[in-house]
């Protein structure tokens, strides 16, 4: 799907889905500046998936496993 056949980003139908799973509770008070900051996530998230990253030049993080401090897993 192109940029041009993505429908706009909802911002409000966003948090609406994805904060009772979270267990999130947003007051009503809130919401307009919960939704502007995920807004500006949303338009840096499309930045990064934007840049070109040449497959011979990706590299893998490694995996994060916690544990205690001085614990080797």
């Amino acid at each position: 799907m192109s940029s041009a056949e993505k429908p706009a980003f909802n911002a409000e139908a966003v948090i609406a889905a994805l904060s009772p799973g979270l267990g999130l509770s947003i007051d009503p008070a809130n919401l307009d500046g919960v939704a502007n900051f995920l807004r500006v996530a949303e338009r840096m998230a499309r930045i990064v998936e934007a840049a070109p990253v040449p497959e011979d030049e990706a590299e893998l993080a490694p995996v994060f496993r916690p544990g205690r401090a001085g614990e080797c897993a």
